[in-house]
């Protein structure tokens, strides 16, 4: 009997994790009496032939990490599968370098995957005596899927389709509700590589909900490019609280968490809907970038400080136990030091819960190269540093006044003297964890991965 023993990486977002545990799944279910396929969760293990590697291109330190993963790979003498945003803007000299390169796919053919480890038909596997030839072939092969694959359209997973769910022993998993994005955000590249969004069909979505919840998920994420227009694609409008409000009737005991949310189009009465759910939890994930409408502007964002204030204040006040998370873009081209104090005064006034920063730098593609008024490295490096201090002194300052409140936690690792635990506001693999040690406590009942537990803390958290 053949036998495939392959392996998988995930490089980047939670939404290359969701083509990823399809991508796996496809493969496992091609077991037959004439092959026995194994997936092996360490790449590294040496049973392992086949590592499929999805790569990420968003930022050009993503593709420094792909390339990276994929030369190590590569020189333990596993043969490498690339799937994943580097592929329509790859080096095709670095890949012409690479020994044991099995396949490039174009996003169209990532559902064809499979095939390639069963039948072994790579366009780049020649006998290893044919050095030359292979090199040839593989430029010719690497051309035919060049920069012509931009804006490629991909090919959406759905219910037809079964996952590996990775995280279902930790009680969580994300459910992706849309593919790409059609806004057009100065810093960003991935409408040109990625083409304009696709929606699921609500259909779909529920049935995939079914899916999790009957496979023990106890809290879904809810993920797209950009999830307020989830729908617009279809039929003009946004979508979101209707599929929301259907998620919401479904009788499991689960939670959902919404990611991505752009306020633009966000209004007091969609807060009231939102305030309606008894599944949602109170988590608002708002990639705001920056406060200041000059750099808003610049980033070609459509909405403006004004805005995002009535936002923010109405949360507050429909939900009390609230937790915010936001991404800040430091030193913008033609972002002043006004522009900056701005947005400091942004961070002390909201004490956001968890906030991602970046010092901006030009990325090839994206529209933000062109800008004026690029400013130096060194100013950037502090101005990153001087923010993030502020923010650290907001996180302690949350992290004392959670002493002595009870909390829902999932344990995430499990260890002889404590615990790694995720309080359950947080977001899994975004937010910091908690350690919980053991031996100031006595526990009444036993611990295991994924258990969702609450309890008083009386102890400094802070991991």
């Amino acid at each position: 009997m053949k036998q495939i023993n392959f392996s998988a990486i995930n490089l980047g977002c939670n939404k290359n994790m969701v083509d990823t545990e399809f991508t796996i799944w496809e493969i496992l279910k091609l077991n037959s009496n004439e092959v026995e396929i194994n997936f092996y969760p360490d790449p590294e293990d040496e049973e392992v032939e086949y590592v499929i590697i999805n790569t990420c291109w968003f930022l050009s330190s993503s593709r420094d990490e792909a390339e990276e993963t994929i030369w190590y790979y590569d020189n333990l003498w596993k043969k490498v599968i690339l799937i994943g945003c580097y592929v329509p803007v790859k080096d095709d000299s670095f890949l012409s370098s690479l020994k044991n390169l099995e396949a490039v796919i174009p996003y169209e053919e990532v559902k064809n995957t499979s095939s390639i480890l069963l039948n072994n038909t790579s366009l780049t596997k020649l006998q290893s005596g044919l050095a030359k030839l292979k090199k040839d072939k593989l430029k010719a092969y690497l051309s035919s899927i060049g920069w012509d694959q931009i804006g490629t359209k991909a090919h959406i997973y759905g219910t037809e389709s079964v996952r590996a769910f990775l995280h279902s022993y930790k009680w969580y998993e994300y459910l992706k509700i849309a593919e790409w994005c059609n806004n057009k955000c100065s810093f960003c590249i991935i409408p040109n590589i990625r083409w304009k969004q696709k929606s699921r069909t609500i259909e779909d979505i529920l049935e995939e909900v079914k899916i999790m919840v009957n496979s023990g998920i106890k809290e879904i994420e809810i993920i797209s490019q950009d999830t307020t227009r989830y729908w617009v694609d279809l039929y003009k409008a946004p979508y979101l609280l209707e599929l929301l409000e259907k998620i919401d009737e479904i009788e499991w005991d689960f939670k959902i968490r919404l990611f991505y949310m752009y306020p633009d189009i966000l209004s007091m009465t969609h807060i009231d809907r939102l305030a309606n759910l008894k599944k949602l939890l109170p988590y608002f994930d708002f990639p705001f970038q920056h406060i200041s409408p000059n750099v808003l502007k610049n980033m070609n964002r459509f909405y403006d400080d004004s805005h995002i204030s009535k936002i923010i204040d109405y949360i507050k006040i429909k939900f009390p136990n609230n937790f915010f998370h936001t991404n800040f873009i430091v030193w913008f081209p033609g972002e002043t030091e006004s522009d900056f104090n701005m947005l400091l005064d942004f961070a002390k006034k909201y004490e956001f819960d968890s906030v991602s920063v970046f010092g901006y730098h030009d990325e090839p593609l994206a529209d933000s190269n062109k800008l004026e008024n690029k400013i130096d490295a060194k100013t950037i490096k502090t101005r990153v540093k001087t923010i993030k201090t502020l923010l650290n002194e907001i996180y302690d300052k949350k992290d004392k006044a959670r002493l002595n409140t009870k909390q829902i936690w999932f344990i995430e690792e499990l260890y002889d003297d404590y615990a790694i635990i995720r309080p359950e506001i947080k977001a899994p693999e975004i937010d910091d964890l908690d350690k919980v040690d053991f031996r100031d406590i006595d526990w009444d009942f036993d611990l295991d991965l994924g258990m969702k537990v609450s309890y008083t803390f009386k102890w400094e958290l802070k991991e």
